[in-house]
């Protein structure tokens, strides 16, 4: 059985749902299950390097024990699709000086994207896709380029 789960962007009242790909990112895709136990909410924002995504930090908090970190490369790509869901961990003091892990649930709308950063090429683990409302999903991310940060609400189901 496929494992679902709903993205939404609260104040908008859309959502899509997306399977997570434990076929292709076992691991990565029971990080993100076991994250889920309980929702996650916070604000998404659009990306600056990558194109046509919704980077959607994930409290490092959320990962007491660091799970975010310790996910193997699994199913990785540099070129995402319109409706992958990609992760990303990065160590302390790796972006941008932070001190803390940074954990980025990225969200890919539309064509044409990369994971090319300021430092260069970064792999990433896909783990989910998005199979239901991309199109309603999309035009709310495409608004966040000029209208700025939406909350967004990550759960099981």
């Amino acid at each position: 059985m496929n494992k679902m789960i709903t993205i939404s962007f609260t104040e908008e009242q859309v959502a899509c749902k997306a399977v997570l790909l434990f076929d292709q990112a076992p691991k990565t895709a029971q990080c993100i299950w076991d994250l889920l136990e309980e929702p996650v909410e916070g604000l998404g924002i659009h990306a600056m390097w990558t194109g046509r995504e919704i980077s959607f930090p994930i409290p490092h908090g959320r990962f007491p024990d660091d799970e975010g970190l310790k996910v193997p490369p699994e199913n990785q790509t540099v070129v995402p699709i319109p409706g992958d869901l990609i992760w990303n961990g990065y160590q302390p003091y790796q972006w941008q000086g932070n001190p803390n892990p940074v954990y980025d649930f990225g969200i890919f709308y539309g064509r044409d994207s990369r994971l090319l950063l300021p430092v260069g090429w970064r792999p990433s683990n896909r783990f989910g896709m998005i199979v239901e409302n991309l199109d309603a999903f999309a035009a709310v991310c495409a608004r966040c380029q000029s209208e700025g940060r939406k909350m967004i609400r990550i759960q099981r189901g």
